[in-house]
C-alpha cells in the first residue's frame, strides 16, 4: 500500500458534532464490550454455510445530533454453523475495548451484522445484514455504564437509516421497527 493510503486509513477518524464535544466530561473511562454469538441467523436454499463468512462492526452514534464519529471497529470474518433451510449461529467471541470522555445518554454503539462474501477477482463483498443500537450509558455524563450480559436485538436493514431526517429519537428507532430474528448475545463493563 502506498504512503498516502497508509496514512489516510491510520487516521480517518471522524470528529463529534462540536457541541457534543463540550459536554465531554474530563475523565476517560475504558470500556469493554464482549460479543459473544449471533443467533437465530436464516441460512438461505442457495447459500452453502460454509462459504458464509460475517463480520461485526462496531460505531459510536450521536443520536441528539444524528452523527456518527470516532473509529469503526471491525472484527474478524466469521462463520456460520447451520444447516440450509435452518436457522444458523456464528460464534464470535470477539473482545472490543474502547474509551471516550463522552459519557452522555445520547451516545449509543451501533452494532452491525454484515455479510462478507468473496468475488471471483479475489475481493470482497460486503453488505449489511442488520444493526442493533447499544445504549452505553445511562442518564447524564457522571452515570455509569450498564453492567451485565445480554441479548441485542437487530433491525433489518442498515445503520445509515439513523441518519434519516425524520427520524427524531434513534433511540426509539422507529426507522424500521422489524427486527430480523437474529440476536446478539453480549456483555458489557465499565473498566474504570
Amino acid at each position: 500500500m502506498s504512503d498516502w493510503k497508509n496514512t489516510f486509513e491510520r487516521n480517518r477518524v471522524i470528529p463529534p458534532h462540536s457541541q457534543t464535544a463540550r459536554q465531554a466530561s474530563g475523565s476517560s473511562p475504558g470500556l469493554q464490550l464482549v460479543f459473544k454469538q449471533i443467533d437465530g441467523l436464516h441460512i438461505k436454499q442457495s447459500e452453502s454455510p460454509p462459504s458464509l463468512q460475517y463480520q461485526l462492526r462496531v460505531t459510536l452514534f450521536d443520536s441528539g445530533h444524528q452523527l456518527f464519529f470516532g473509529r469503526t471497529w471491525k472484527s474478524g470474518s466469521h462463520s456460520v454453523s447451520g444447516t440450509q433451510g435452518q436457522s444458523g449461529r456464528v460464534l464470535f467471541n470477539e473482545v472490543v475495548y474502547f474509551h471516550t470522555s463522552l459519557c452522555l445518554s445520547s451516545v449509543v454503539a451501533v452494532v452491525e451484522l454484515v455479510s462478507l462474501s468473496t468475488r471471483a477477482d479475489g475481493s470482497q463483498d460486503a453488505v449489511g445484514s442488520g444493526f442493533g443500537l447499544l445504549q452505553l450509558f445511562t442518564g447524564h455524563a457522571d452515570s455509569s455504564i450498564s453492567q451485565g450480559e445480554g441479548r441485542l436485538s437487530l433491525f433489518n436493514g442498515t445503520p445509515r437509516a439513523l441518519l434519516h431526517p425524520t427520524l427524531k429519537d434513534p433511540l426509539q428507532c422507529e426507522c424500521n421497527p422489524e427486527t430480523i430474528s437474529c440476536s446478539a448475545v453480549l456483555s458489557k463493563r465499565s473498566l474504570s
